[in-house]
């Protein structure tokens, strides 16, 4: 698979099924489908999606929980040279309105329900008269680009056309074949959605190129034809697409999915289908760490393991070693404007490099660390921004050429906005951040969004968020409120109230403090290294009254 590089994602794919037509790719609680299966099916969503109009460089939104037909949308929309916009299941209307709109979106596929939440009414309040609205042919001010929805689940809701009628229609081969001709390898195929320090989520594109970094990831890891892996990392963030499905359809490996994390289900899958590549944030392995020791299962299958997305505590390492039973516990960094792996532990390495959240470049692409005042590169051994460059790196952000430039040295180097230091062997670690963000559970957090959302309520006047450590999770959100001197005092249920149902569970502040005034320099900014001091100082205190 070493010319990745010259073939689409769509190409890859069938390339696969040509050479391993008839093994397992895709695995699921009642359904094993072949690469060559998977195949024919993206060709007859390929040929429905072009049949209703849509063409190279129109946009389709993935709004649905891992599976296959996640899948298919996804391969479809690459094969015909569409992009596709993942979006968070958790998020809420406000928030599907706004990633609809903001990327252009001319097609969704969407759930009927899940989690008992029902996702047409959420699209209902953004579309209000899609009860009424014809099947294939959506009008609607608040969308104009909006022109079909598209359905998985037992139920086709009203305006939504069923995957399930695509897949029942032979393709026009000829057709989808000269569609897929004309897609090269560096237009773009993906459009994922972070939040930025803003308060706005900011649309990063990267094109077939993610590949490249997929291949170097199954390097890594040691991935090998007909391996297992556990896609349990939810499709619609970069971790699930770019170290689970991509790796797989390079290597011809099968792919186990699961709809939702649960610990108990992702052991009996390791157990039962002899998953040989695992990974995830630390969250989910103190999860898998507690089913196991409940219920011991045979995990011997496992070869490696990678864990990232926060800080990662050398007792967790050690410990995930003790119950995969494998010495290849691999340290990941990265983010989404960086394909997610930007440096990787490698396979062979001591198992002191995991438990010290340490790794190298993966690929062929550079990094550095850069003064954060100067812009000049750094040597080994001092700490500073880091900044990269290549194939890696996030095409730009959609639609804002502002973003775009700010995060762009004139040189071409990314601005990752993380403080690191490389070592003498070329290892990184990563000691902090530049932006506020914090992390919930593996999800990118940013004060901004969570505020501006806060400070729509009118018993609140001004809010502050910061992350504050928290045993499961890593990190949760204390909101600091200054409260309206306009109407009914607004106590901590009323801001939690406000924000459940808004927006997604894991931005919900934990912790609610009220304060008269914030602290401020002379100059009137918020001292806001104070208040992330006084909150830790707060969360300790209450963990050791409680213990």
């Amino acid at each position: 698979m070493q010319d990745a590089a010259q073939l689409t994602l769509g190409d890859l794919l069938r390339r696969i099924s040509s050479m391993m037509p008839d093994a397992d790719f895709l695995v699921t609680e009642t359904e094993r489908i072949s690469f060559a299966q998977l195949d024919e099916d993206v060709d007859r969503v390929a040929d429905g999606l072009l049949a209703a109009g849509f063409s190279k460089g129109d946009h389709v939104a993935l709004w649905l929980t891992n599976s296959p037909d996640w899948v298919r949308m996804f391969f479809a929309a690459a094969r015909i040279g569409m992009v596709a916009i993942p979006i968070n299941t958790r998020y809420k209307s406000s928030e599907l309105e706004y990633i609809l709109s903001q990327s252009d979106a001319s097609a969704l596929l969407m759930m009927d329900s899940y989690w008992q939440i029902d996702y047409p009414e959420l699209l209902s309040s953004v579309i209000p008269d899609l009860a009424s609205q014809r099947a294939g042919y959506i009008r609607t001010d608040a969308l104009p680009n909006l022109r079909a929805i598209y359905s998985w689940g037992d139920t086709t809701p009203p305006g939504a056309i069923s995957m399930r009628s695509l897949l029942d229609t032979p393709p026009d081969e000829e057709r989808v074949r000269a569609a897929a001709e004309a897609v090269r390898p560096e237009d773009p195929v993906l459009i994922c959605y972070t939040s930025g320090t803003t308060g706005r989520p900011k649309g990063v594109m990267h094109s077939h190129a993610v590949a490249r970094q997929s291949m170097n990831v199954a390097r890594a890891m040691g991935m090998e034809t007909g391996d297992a892996v556990l896609a349990h990392m939810p499709f619609y963030h970069v971790a699930g697409l770019f170290m689970g499905i991509v790796p797989a359809v390079l290597h011809g490996m099968s792919l186990v999915v699961m709809r939702e994390w649960n610990a108990d289900r992702a052991l009996d899958l390791i157990a039962s289908e002899k998953i040989s590549h695992f990974g995830g944030i630390p969250t989910h392995f103190l999860d898998c760490f507690d089913a196991q020791e409940k219920n011991p299962r045979d995990l011997g299958s496992v070869r490696a393991a990678w864990i990232g997305g926060a800080a990662i505590s050398p007792e967790v390492v050690r410990r995930a070693r003790e119950v995969f039973s494998t010495p290849h516990i691999l340290a990941s960094y990265g983010m989404t404007e960086t394909t997610i792996s930007t440096t990787f532990a490698r396979y062979d390495d001591p198992p002191e490099i995991a438990e010290q959240n340490i790794g190298k470049l993966s690929g062929d692409y550079e990094a550095r660390v850069a003064d954060p005042s100067s812009g000049d590169a750094l040597p080994a051994g001092e700490i500073g921004e880091l900044q990269v460059r290549g194939h890696i790196v996030t095409m730009g952000y959609y639609n804002n050429p502002e973003a775009t430039r700010e995060a762009f040295t004139p040189e071409g180097w990314f601005r990752t906005g993380d403080l690191g230091v490389f070592d003498e062997r070329g290892y990184l670690k990563i000691t902090g951040r530049i932006k506020e963000m914090f992390i919930v559970g593996g999800s990118n957090t940013y004060p901004a969004e969570i505020e501006a959302h806060l400070e729509t309520h009118p018993g609140i006047r001004q809010a502050l968020m910061v992350g504050v450590p928290h045993e499961r999770l890593g990190q949760v959100g204390y909101a600091f409120i200054r409260r309206s001197a306009e109407g009914e005092p607004i106590n901590e249920d009323a801001v939690i109230a406000h924000c459940k149902g808004s927006i997604a569970d894991y931005k919900v502040p934990r912790y609610v403090h009220f304060l008269d005034a914030f602290p401020m320099t002379e100059s009137g900014k918020i001292q806001r290294h104070v208040l992330v001091r006084q909150a830790e100082e707060d969360v300790e205190k209450s963990s050791t009254t409680a213990s």
